[in-house]
Formats: C-alpha cells, sequence, structure tokens
C-alpha cells in the first residue's frame, strides 16, 4: 500500500514550516501567493488527502449533517435523499441517513447518536422534533413539524392542491363514493390531502356524510392491500379510490383485483408521489407528481444557509404538484 504523506513532509519538500502548510490546507492566514502555489504544487504531486476527522475533533465540529428518513425502502424518500445528498455534497458537506420505520423511539435514539457525533446541521423527514433541533440548523422536509417550538426552515409539497387534484379527477371521470386512504398518526401530508379531498368533494356539491377514510397504522403497500381488502369484505361500497401515496395505492389496486374489481371501470383509483412503478404497472395508475429535486435543493440551500447564520424564515415553503393521468382513472 502506498504510503500517505504527511504534512511534515510536505513542508520540507515545498521549503515552508507545517504551520504553513497548514494555514493554506485551512485557507486561514497569511501566506504568499508564490508560498500557496509551491505547497499545492507538493499536494497535487503525492494526492494528499487531510485527516477530515482529526480535523473535526480539533476544532469539534465536523461538515456532517444527518438526515432522518421514516421509510428509506419508498422510492420517493430514495430520490430525496439523493437530491440532498448531491447538493450537500457539492457544498463540502459529508450526510449520513438514518432509517426510523416510522418508530419514534428508534428516531430519539438516532437523534442521540448525532449529538455525539456532533453534526452541524440536520435534515428531517420525519415530521418530529426533539431537542436537538434547538441546538442544530435544522431543515423539516415532506412533514411538516408536529412541535410548535420547532426551531428550523420547513419545506413541503403543496398537498392541499395535490389532493385536491387527486380528487377532482376522480369525480371528474365519474366517480362519487370516493374512499381516501390515510395515516392513523398526524402526518402533515395526508392531513393536507385529506384537506384537498374535502374541497374537491365539496366542489362537486357532495356533503360530508359521503366522504369515507380507512386510516392505517402501516404505510406500507402490505397494510394498504390488508386493509382494502377486509374493507370490500365489509361490503364497503365504493367507485373510487385516492390513497396518500402510491404504495397505499398498489396495495389497493392488488386488492381491488383480487376481488374481481375492474379498473377503472368498477373502482377508479389515483395514487400520490409518481414514484416509477406506477407507470410500469399493468394497469398504470394516475397519481400526483411532487418535485422531489427542486425539494431537496431547497433544502441544501436553506440548511447551508443556517448552518452559515442565516436567518431562516419558519413558514413553510410549498412546492407546486401537478397531476399524472394515466389508465387507472380514464381506461
Amino acid at each position: 500500500m502506498e504510503k500517505r504523506i504527511s504534512i511534515k513532509e510536505i513542508s520540507e519538500q515545498a521549503q515552508v514550516s507545517i504551520a504553513t502548510v497548514s494555514r493554506v490546507i485551512n485557507k486561514n492566514g497569511r501566506y504568499s501567493k508564490e508560498t500557496e502555489e509551491r505547497v499545492l504544487k507538493v499536494i497535487a504531486e503525492n494526492n494528499y488527502q487531510p485527516n477530515l476527522i482529526a480535523k473535526g475533533l480539533r476544532v469539534q465540529s465536523m461538515k456532517n449533517v444527518g438526515i432522518l428518513v421514516p421509510d428509506i425502502k419508498n422510492e420517493f424518500f430514495t430520490k430525496l435523499i439523493y437530491e440532498i445528498e448531491r447538493n450537500l455534497f457539492a457544498a463540502g458537506y459529508e450526510t449520513f441517513v438514518c432509517n426510523t420505520d416510522e418508530d419514534e423511539t428508534i428516531e430519539k435514539q438516532h437523534v442521540q447518536m448525532m449529538q455525539m457525533q456532533k453534526v452541524c446541521g440536520l435534515v428531517f423527514i420525519s415530521g418530529a422534533a426533539h431537542q436537538l433541533t434547538a441546538q442544530v440548523p435544522t431543515v423539516f422536509i415532506d412533514r411538516i413539524s408536529t412541535d410548535p417550538d420547532s426551531v428550523g426552515c420547513m419545506i413541503t409539497s403543496d398537498n392541499v392542491t395535490g389532493g385536491y387534484l387527486a380528487t377532482k379527477e376522480l369525480l371528474e371521470q365519474g366517480a362519487r363514493r370516493i374512499l381516501f386512504m390515510t395515516s392513523s398518526k398526524r402526518v402533515s401530508g395526508y392531513e393536507e390531502r385529506y384537506m384537498g379531498y374535502c374541497k374537491a368533494m365539496e366542489e362537486f356539491g357532495l356533503p360530508a356524510s359521503e366522504r369515507r377514510t380507512a386510516a392505517l397504522d402501516s404505510l406500507h403497500y402490505e397494510g394498504a392491500k390488508e386493509k382494502m381488502s377486509e374493507l370490500l369484505h365489509a361490503g364497503l361500497d365504493i367507485d373510487g379510490v385516492f390513497a396518500g401515496s402510491d404504495w397505499l395505492a398498489l396495495g389497493c389496486y392488488m386488492a381491488l383485483r383480487e376481488h374481481g374489481k375492474r379498473i377503472p371501470e368498477d373502482v377508479k383509483l389515483a395514487g400520490y408521489d409518481d414514484i416509477s412503478i406506477t407507470s410500469f404497472n399493468a394497469i398504470p395508475i394516475t397519481t400526483v407528481h411532487q418535485q422531489v429535486d427542486e425539494m431537496g435543493r431547497l433544502a441544501a440551500e436553506r440548511l447551508i444557509g443556517a448552518m452559515n447564520g442565516k436567518q431562516t424564515n419558519q413558514d413553510p415553503i410549498r412546492v407546486p404538484v401537478y397531476l399524472v393521468p394515466r389508465k387507472s382513472t380514464r381506461g
């Protein structure tokens, strides 16, 4: 294995002091242009890489950002993490991702670990809030924090409009007895999508008594399939389903097919997120597209600003969404 050159050896080859080499590497202090070029030439020739961990320990801080995600298996969250990481890496920040599996206990353990790691920034895709968020620059993305005392920038999609567009599509295609599948927990995105669902139903003259909801403890494919099967066995009369996420829509799709329901002839179906599998499904599923690239860019931009001391606006930033109509509503 090739031996790594030390700062002492760089100083000897460049004929400057160790302190000067350190100032050039850290871009801190006074040195001439000629000295800088000589030191950088030796560094480039020897492919020197500074020990970032040791440097971080010396200054009691590292350029590390922690990202907490509720379900890393979900393509929507994976894409979101990718965009956040890509933008932070371009600005010189490393990231580490912690999957909480929608479990608050696990999430708290991850936050404690981040505190020990002395992270300089946090991204919460969970919507939860902890004591650390008041001490470290924080961005909440996709899910608005449930804690009124949370400190940090909040970025989410325009979920009310998204819920309205999905429900309006079902209504315009003839559905009237529409089930909204959601979370049993307080999740801002689902609550706002329900608001959009109610708005569209009211606009079409359907009273509150016509609203149908099914709440899930587990926001996964299996949970949605099981719940939908249970409702169909119980005789639920529906001609439309708006699922709060695409994975829930796929679970509903499978249950409906297994119970002999034709899509969209008997039941029209819409999801939310626009993950790739919805377009490849046997019957492509109508969905609401979230601009993940823009959400990730904004999250990184706002977090970098906060880590550099810039004040952040506490009002949520809402990124526009749009409907992607497919065969599950239009045949």
